[in-house]
């Protein structure tokens, strides 16, 4: 039986909104350095004082075996939970700080290429972007279609308070990025990519139900959004794994980070392709996010073998087919 959310009162809406634009509006006119060592100090406090997502990130930090110890675990939890602070104030500050010049491009030469022909239509198909959250992923898609010059479409899922996501949305420095509401299905994105445009997915999150497929993801059976691959089957249009990653310092500045694109040859058994593609592009995604994983979310259950109920069930879990290559070559 699904579960759903029960909507939240008028009156704890109203709560939530006042308590989070103050919060929005001190950060807004903080200096960028004294934002960020403000909200370091209040996250660090959080850390302290919530058990429920600072111990999950811990046990999901053991679970990938990105560290040997706990003691390491707990280090990186806790740098973890700063760097989602600084994402905050980076919110807050979107449109008075975004600048082209302030994002540099940090991808294989093969991927540089066919982002910079985008401006040619003989050299562009589209483009597929998988993404996750990860450093600042609210400023991937207008950095992607400043640095491209082409509308991009991304998927979002709606903002449980509405008040906060009018707030928020009203300050996004993103002038060529359409947000489509997840509900709407994958029509806006085909259409982004019928007419040779961005589309751009968050996957690294849990999918419900019929979204997704389970996949193996830091070692670990996860059930990982199949739309990626649902659209790459449909129209060839090659996938970009890309997350973006936070330069180091007090400053606004970032990098877009990207793999080798993802492109496969459909084998016409459509069950493994998905599966294939939607590995591959999980596995993108995980390689980028070692890099740095202190800029990624740990505390959301991503695992179905760890906080869903369903240990026992995954226990023995083995993927499906042979675990394909990260990238595919080019279509024949």
């Amino acid at each position: 039986m699904s579960r759903h959310k029960k909507p939240k009162s008028k009156f704890r809406i109203i709560v939530e909104y006042a308590l989070f634009a103050l919060m929005f509006h001190i950060l807004r006119a903080l200096p960028l350095k004294w934002g960020y060592r403000f909200s370091a100090w209040l996250m660090r406090m959080f850390f302290r004082l919530e058990k429920t997502h600072s111990v999950r990130s811990v046990q999901h930090i053991l679970h990938s075996g990105i560290v040997a110890s706990e003691p390491e675990a707990v280090d990186l939890a806790r740098r973890a939970y700063v760097e989602s602070g600084k994402l905050i104030v980076e919110v807050a500050k979107s449109d008075l700080l975004f600048r082209q010049e302030e994002f540099i491009a940090d991808a294989p030469e093969s991927t540089l290429d066919y982002v910079l022909g985008s401006r040619n239509p003989d050299r562009f198909d589209g483009l597929i972007m998988v993404t996750a959250h990860f450093g600042n992923w609210e400023i991937a898609g207008g950095a992607l279609s400043s640095f491209m010059g082409r509308r991009i479409t991304s998927l979002m899922r709606h903002f449980s308070n509405p008040l906060i996501g009018k707030l928020i949305l009203s300050h996004r420095a993103a002038p060529l990025v359409t947000l489509a509401d997840k509900r709407r299905g994958v029509r806006p994105l085909l259409k982004a990519l019928n007419d040779r445009e961005i589309a751009t997915v968050l996957i690294d999150q849990h999918a419900a139900g019929r979204e997704g497929v389970v996949c193996e993801f830091f070692g670990h059976p996860a059930r990982v959004h199949m739309t990626p691959a649902l659209l790459h089957l449909k129209t060839g249009a090659p996938i970009m794994p890309e997350v973006t990653t936070r330069l180091p310092g007090e400053k606004f500045r970032f990098a877009m980070t990207a793999g080798e694109l993802i492109r496969y040859t459909p084998t016409g058994d459509k069950a493994r392709d998905v599966y294939a593609v939607t590995q591959m592009c999980i596995s993108a995604l995980e390689e980028l996010i070692r890099r740095h994983p202190e800029q990624w979310l740990w505390a959301p259950r991503h695992w179905v073998d760890l906080n869903r109920g369903q240990d026992a069930e995954y226990a023995n879990w083995t993927p499906p087919y042979p675990r394909p290559r990260t990238t595919a070559s080019s279509r024949t």
